[in-house]
């Protein structure tokens, strides 16, 4: 499938009906939307997630999955259909301000050596939202799991996310946050797209860390979005642990090979 515009947006969803109008809301309320293309890969979800963008968003090119292909492998169905200068790979529990992908695009236009932009990320309240800016490692994941119980473990979650920095100026980083990675499409083609072998979590530090291969992971603190995240949901967490424990393990014993 061919694409004549500048910009893609890549969206996976699974079971999101109740919130995927946002993201979405917040797309066609972007500056530059009529310079792109929005793709969206339903992973089977069982809420009528797919109804709803058929629906209420016809503008958006719907790929229906016949089963959960999680996260990494269904951008990658998107990935395939893409020719754009530019791709974003965004979650759907996300709000795209007005001017973000504007101003992501000037950044990459103004400095051809950055493969990869990741933003200032905030809570829905207005607070800053502290994601990982560092290699994963099982000590940042203990980290994580314990933050609000111990003071050790706040530590090593402040030095993954680098909430232990003043960051005013835009700055190279490891990691990308999968809510809002902005690419060169032809950088993201280049090293393959995500790894398939990970179903959920890490696969987003992977993909980053390939792209830095080849060029830039760049955080700007002036480019923004607003993101949900459901981690403080603690039967989420719970359910998610092991997920992302066999996903640290997995990218730490890849990585330690290269």
């Amino acid at each position: 499938m061919d694409n004549l515009k500048n910009i893609t947006i890549g969206v996976v969803t699974y079971n999101n009906a109740d919130e995927i109008g946002e993201l979405l809301d917040s797309i066609t309320e972007c500056s530059s939307f009529h310079d792109l293309t929005v793709y969206l890969y339903d992973n089977a979800s069982t809420d009528n997630t797919a109804g709803v963008v058929k629906e209420k968003y016809p503008w958006v090119r719907l790929i229906e999955g016949k089963k959960n292909l999680g996260f990494g492998r269904a951008h990658n169905e998107i990935i395939k259909l893409v020719k754009s200068k530019y791709h974003i790979i965004v979650g759907p529990d996300v709000n795209i301000h007005t001017d973000t992908i504007t101003d992501a695009a000037k950044y990459l236009d103004d400095n051809p050596d950055v493969a990869v932009l990741t933003p200032f990320v905030l809570n829905p309240d207005g607070t800053q939202q502290y994601l990982p800016k560092r290699n994963p490692k099982l000590k940042y994941l203990l980290g994580g799991t314990f933050e609000n119980k111990f003071k050790w473990a706040a530590r090593l979650r402040a030095e993954y996310t680098l909430k232990d920095k003043v960051i005013t100026e835009p700055i190279d980083v490891e990691f990308c946050t999968g809510a809002f990675m902005f690419t060169r499409t032809n950088m993201l083609i280049g090293v393959g797209g995500f790894d398939d072998r990970y179903f959920l979590y890490s696969e987003d530090a992977d993909l980053t860390r390939k792209l830095r291969s080849i060029g830039r992971a760049v955080y700007v603190p002036n480019i923004r979005i607003t993101h949900k995240w459901h981690r403080d949901n603690r039967r989420w967490r719970k359910k998610t642990f092991w997920i992302a424990l066999h996903s640290n393990i997995k990218y730490m014993m890849k990585w330690s090979k290269m």
